[in-house]
């Protein structure tokens, strides 16, 4: 065979029209759209395949260049410190140096405080890229920067990094007005240092309010265009804006999605600044999302991060933040930064992600969804600017309107546990010791204005397991819950390990599976038992059988316990509710109602 050859040339080719015919031939005449197209957050429809066929007749794609040029694949690889004593923060990031970081993103609460000689000793700005963030742009602490490089001969020219003040992102989220004037000014000072951006965009506040990735890229694009309107001045112009942005992504946990949103990122990007007749190249800094993490069973969140870089350096982010799985809980340790640091560096020195300039490219699956989102993007993206732009929209409430749709959607499925969240509300850790989480506090709304909350995607399972855990510190009780098996030993083994699951994402202690030979038997013994919730957990058939029976020996005994079936066998509900089941639980059944609902019967009073 010529190796010039295209393998399996000598087959003849498969249209996607015959995939299509076998399909429905497999599913036996079934409608093909119901059984295997499904439907994005972002509400465009999902092939079960895509062919070749798909990429050649695809207009948008024809329309926009895709494929990244060749040469080496790059990117910085960054970890943050929070500065709150300056020779700790030192030695932090002196120490991530040399565990392979080559960019420090130093967050500053009070930058009047920063002395740049303590803070950046043994750190070469000539050699790492040095960034800052603080939560309102500070020219006083940008120029103090400035003047520690030229005290140290350092020429402008020669550093890389950003500062990172996003006034939008902390109105959005915390309601503080913006001050385009402090963030000009920052801009101004920082011109002579080309490789230095002044002007970081995230888009972590939409994602994390739960937003889904159409409205992300929208919305932070959105912002784009708001910022570049109204910074540009006389003495200030267009250019040396655009010229400072640097686009903060947040990365998310739908994987082939993440990547696909880079790439689009860049298309539209493109478009964008081709209407303000700029060739500008604009650096794109990937970092994990909040609402992708979990409190409980943090190690998880190594897995989570792991492949958010994959997608985020499969996309073409030119640098990459990931932040320590058990930030969750707290200060991260240093051996979790240095773990999180590890990633990237596992996936260059490895895995080889640097070795291919884009992997993705002219993959079906993965070009088509890149335009899918685009074209919808370009949309909403026009909506929005139709409405006066950003600060607009978001004035008038309608983007937060149109995130909440999302949201709630979204935690929808997360409490009927279709989506799933390892540790949380699917497969919990029973004996987990994780330290109390802080309880939240939502930000005061401002009374014109709503604000976006940050949040963690199954925070509602983290409250519940958090105020189990509450009451029980404050009066040393927490419900046990007794699995009554009989019966069919396939039925009653995949309930009961149903059962466990579902108490178990609530915090509840779970006292075990007994099994049963005597339906009677199982009834006295799990009445006489202390648990405070008892699970009947076997088939339908037995249920049909036995249940009724079971239900009112169970009640002749214990009133106080609450009886409960695992399963919904429908013809015979009502018969069993009357002979004393109090609750079911399924498949169906909403998690966080339902275990709420426990919690109110059990607490007294129900502790928040």
């Amino acid at each position: 065979m010529d190796t010039t050859d295209k393998l399996f040339s000598e087959f003849e080719p498969i249209t996607r029209e015959q995939w299509k015919a076998k399909a429905i031939e497999d599913l036996k005449g079934a409608d093909f759209d119901k059984k295997l197209v499904w439907k994005t957050d972002d509400g465009f429809p999902i092939q079960p395949f895509y062919t070749e066929q798909d990429l050649n007749e695809n207009s948008f794609l024809k329309k926009h260049q895709r494929f990244v040029p060749g040469g080496k694949r790059e990117w910085s690889n960054y970890i943050q410190v929070d500065v709150h004593d300056l020779h700790m923060a030192n030695q932090m990031a002196t120490d991530m140096v040399q565990s392979g970081a080559n960019g420090i993103l130093f967050r500053i609460q009070d930058p009047q405080s920063i002395e740049f000689s303590i803070l950046l000793n043994n750190l070469d700005p000539e050699k790492l890229h040095i960034s800052f963030s603080t939560p309102i742009p500070s020219e006083a602490f940008i120029s103090n920067y400035f003047r520690f490089l030229e005290h140290n001969a350092i020429k402008p020219g020669n550093i890389k990094g950003f500062y990172e003040s996003d006034i939008l992102d902390e109105w959005v989220t915390k309601g503080t007005e913006p001050d385009f004037n402090a963030l000009a000014n920052v801009i101004k000072v920082s011109l002579p240092a080309v490789g230095f951006k002044a002007l970081v965009i995230r888009s972590h506040a939409f994602i994390n309010a739960g937003s889904n990735t159409v409205q992300e890229l929208s919305f932070t694009l959105n912002k784009l265009t708001d910022y570049i309107d109204k910074l540009s001045s006389p003495d200030l112009t267009q250019s040396n804006v655009i010229e400072n942005i640097v686009l903060h992504m947040a990365i998310g946990g739908d994987y082939f999605f993440e990547i696909a949103k880079l790439r689009a990122l860049k298309i539209i990007l493109k478009s964008i600044l081709d209407v303000y007749q700029s060739d500008a190249s604009i650096e794109i800094l990937s970092s994990n999302s909040a609402w992708s993490k979990s409190f409980y069973d943090p190690n998880v969140n190594m897995l989570r991060n792991t492949t958010e870089a994959m997608s985020a350096i499969i996309g073409g982010c030119d640098a990459l933040l990931t932040y320590p799985h058990d930030y969750t809980n707290g200060a991260p340790t240093k051996f979790s930064h240095r773990i999180a640091l590890n990633i990237s560096n596992l996936l260059k020195e490895e895995s080889y992600f640097d070795k291919v300039v884009d992997p993705s490219a002219g993959s079906y699956y993965i070009e088509n969804l890149t335009a899918s989102l685009a074209e919808n993007t370009l949309i909403l993206f026009r909506k929005v600017e139709d409405a006066g732009g950003f600060i607009n929209a978001f004035t008038t409430g309608m983007i937060q309107e149109q995130i909440s749709l999302i949201k709630a959607k979204k935690e929808k499925e997360i409490a009927l546990r279709k989506r799933v969240y390892v540790g949380t509300n699917k497969y919990p850790s029973l004996k987990e010791k994780t330290p109390l989480k802080e309880k939240d506090i939502q930000p005061a709304s401002r009374r014109d204005i709503p604000l976006l909350y940050p949040q963690h995607a199954a925070s509602s399972f983290e409250l519940l397991r958090d105020r189990t855990r509450r009451h029980f510190e404050s009066t040393g009780f927490i419900p046990k819950v007794y699995l009554a098996c009989f019966g069919n030993l396939a039925a009653r083994k995949a309930r009961a390990s149903f059962t466990a699951e579902f108490f178990g994402t609530a915090g509840f202690h779970i006292l075990g599976e007994f099994f049963f030979n005597d339906t009677q038997k199982a009834a006295e013994e799990s009445a006489k038992s202390n648990a405070d919730i008892v699970v009947i957990c076997s088939s339908d058939l037995e249920y049909e059988t036995h249940g009724a029976a079971f239900a009112k020996q169970f009640k002749t005994i214990s009133k106080d316990k609450i009886l409960t079936l695992a399963g919904h066998p429908e013809k015979i509900v009502e018969d069993l509710k009357k002979s004393g089941v109090d609750v079911f639980i399924h498949i169906r059944t909403d998690a966080i109602e339902t275990l709420s609902d426990f919690q109110a019967k059990l607490f007294q009073p129900l502790t928040r």
